[in-house]
């Protein structure tokens, strides 16, 4: 399946249940021989902060916002997101079965 990457950044994701988990706010990729290959999703309400810590004024927001439980970050192997609706991309599995991104 070909998907245009770019109208995937952004877009709102939920799980199996409906559940919201965050945005698509990265997305890594692997390069096999002519071909760029999806690896993992990086999704979460604080996706963004985390794409912008190297700034040195949001480290400390980061910090914050870890220690009160706002920060959400999931990397989500490419296996477990059904992208059959682009626009409206769903986990395959359950919100709590994900693991924190490091």
């Amino acid at each position: 399946m070909e998907t245009k990457v770019e109208l995937l950044l952004g877009r709102s994701v939920h799980d199996a249940a409906g559940e919201k988990v965050g945005r698509i706010e990265e997305i890594r990729v692997e390069r096999k021989d002519n071909a760029l290959l999806i690896d993992a999703y990086l999704i979460g309400t604080s996706a963004l902060v985390d794409r912008l810590s190297a700034w040195t004024l949001v480290r400390p927001i980061k910090g914050l916002l870890k220690s009160r439980h706002i920060y959400s970050l999931y990397d989500v192997p490419w296996q477990d997101m059904d992208l059959t609706d682009p626009t409206h991309p769903v986990l395959r599995t359950a919100k709590r079965d994900l693991f924190p991104a490091r």
